[in-house]
């Protein structure tokens, strides 16, 4: 019976014992360390920092150990303990020193928080070495050392020629092997003579080696952001020859049609800066023939050639010009701007306001004047701008107006751009029976748009008159007899 006692602690000795290493080896290691990045992305670094220690006294497999400690670590540069974080990537390099890319890895770090130290001379040592030692073995990362060389030589330490020289370094060394770096590397040496040097020759040079040597590096957004960036750095190099080439370059390469558009009003723009109104014009007109859908720029370029007639006081020709911007306006906003365009072309053809304020009653009261009322004084006798002449074509632009046109397809896009095609090139009619032929081709879901440009361009231009467009809808939504079924509405198309 004396032994009962010694045999029960005996056997309770032996059951205790694997329950608690069970308890260790039960530990859930993801959960934990998921707690603690969840701490992390809260910012509560501190908490984070404590659950680490506590995760490094149970699990001692050497991956985990490198998790966890680059957790650690990131916490404390986010809670700006960089002290404490160079200790622990010193000590984390001392722990696995026969681990070679984690050495890489530690070394790229530490030169970071070097930056963040303010030990900026110590950090450009520390990547310097790295891309020495692993530029055969990690080209990525011997490419990324030099890539954050130089950005400290660029700002820190306002050296940007040893800056740009060790961007170069990138783009020439890992030109086939790593292409994205080597064009972030490119990238960075424009923006550097761009920020820094002032040198926007180099500057736009470095944006056209971009767009010429890495385009699929990035996408199309992206890159057309570089070829304006080497526009603007020519205008601001005073080379406007070599700006307005890029525009065309830029224009001859992307593939989107709005940015394609967008560089050859550009060009058209530093032609006009430059006084060259003919050859403005003619840019102009380009876009117009090859961009009929593009609406704001060729809004754009059709105001720019009316301004390119007022600039060599052809008053005659920017009344003309201004008229198809009327014509051609799509939208309540766009036609009430044209008007004042229009209503400023009769003043200055007339040096009086007579035909300019006539122009705009008519256009919004129609021939009975504000009042409605037929016969008294305030009746608007005549629509001027009916009258008015479009600038004279010659036959290469008629010609060139003539092939945009045919290379249309007859479908609703189709019939659509070979309806701003004829306005622009100051043939209404032809243009209003193009957009008849639109809305009758527009599936459902296309007929609220195909009806606004049928009445909105096409009848306006038609007949000259923002007036009365409200009876052409009528006619559209209800036909001949129209909304209260009793009227004998003329039909608008006829004739187109």
């Amino acid at each position: 019976m004396k032994a009962t006692p010694f045999a029960l602690l005996l056997l309770l000795a032996m059951l205790l014992c694997p329950v608690a290493g069970l308890a260790a080896a039960t530990r859930d290691y993801r959960k934990e360390l998921r707690d603690a990045q969840s701490q992390q992305q809260r910012r509560r670094h501190r908490e984070c920092i404590a659950l680490c220690d506590k995760m490094l006294e149970y699990h001692k497999e050497a991956w985990q150990i490198q998790e966890i400690t680059w957790v650690r670590i990131e916490s404390l540069v986010q809670d700006s303990q960089y002290e404490g974080a160079q200790k622990a990537l010193a000590a984390l390099a001392a722990a696995y020193a026969e681990d070679k890319k984690l050495q890489t890895a530690v070394a790229l770090r530490t030169g970071d928080v070097q930056r963040l130290l303010k030990k900026f001379d110590a950090a450009v040592a520390t990547w310097r070495k790295v891309a020495a030692a692993v530029a055969e073995t990690e080209p990525g990362q011997a490419a990324e050392a030099l890539l954050r060389t130089g950005d400290v030589l660029c700002t820190e330490l306002e050296k940007p020629l040893d800056g740009v020289a060790a961007y170069r370094e990138v783009a020439t060394k890992f030109a086939t092997q790593l292409p994205k770096q080597a064009a972030e590397a490119i990238r960075r040496i424009a923006t550097a003579h761009e920020t820094h040097t002032k040198d926007m020759l180099k500057a736009a040079a470095a944006y056209q080696e971009l767009t010429e040597k890495h385009p699929t590096s990035y996408d199309e957004g992206t890159l057309s952001g570089f070829y304006r960036k080497a526009v603007d750095c020519f205008v601001k190099a005073e080379k406007p020859a070599e700006a307005i080439a890029a525009a065309q370059k830029a224009e001859a390469a992307l593939q989107s049609v709005s940015q394609k558009a967008a560089f050859g009003v550009r060009a058209g723009d530093l032609l006009l800066e430059q006084e060259k109104f003919a050859e403005a014009r003619t840019q102009y007109q380009s876009i117009l023939c090859a961009y009929p859908l593009e609406q704001s720029s060729c809004r754009h370029a059709q105001t720019r050639i009316v301004e390119s007639y007022r600039a060599e006081s052809r008053w005659d020709d920017a009344l003309g010009a201004a008229r198809i911007l009327y014509d051609a306006a799509a939208d309540e906003q766009g036609i009430r701007n044209a008007a004042q365009i229009v209503a400023q072309a009769f003043l200055a053809a007339d040096a009086d306001l007579v035909r300019a304020n006539a122009f705009l009653a008519y256009q919004r009261f129609g021939p009975d004047g504000p009042d409605g009322k037929r016969g008294t004084e305030d009746d608007v006798a005549v629509n001027h701008l009916a009258s008015v002449k479009y600038p004279a074509r010659d036959a290469a632009t008629d010609k060139q107006f003539q092939a945009a046109i045919d290379a249309w397809p007859r479908n609703y896009e189709g019939y659509r751009a070979r309806g701003y095609l004829y306005i622009h090139w100051g043939k209404p009619k032809e243009g209003a029976g193009q957009f008849l032929q639109a809305f009758k081709a527009a599936e459902l879901k296309q007929v609220p748009a195909a009806v606004q440009e049928l009445v909105l361009v096409g009848i306006k231009a038609h007949t000259a008159s923002f007036h009365g467009l409200d009876r052409v809808f009528e006619f559209v939504n209800h036909g001949p007899k129209g909304k209260s079924g009793k009227e004998s509405l003329r039909d608008p198309f006829d004739g187109l």
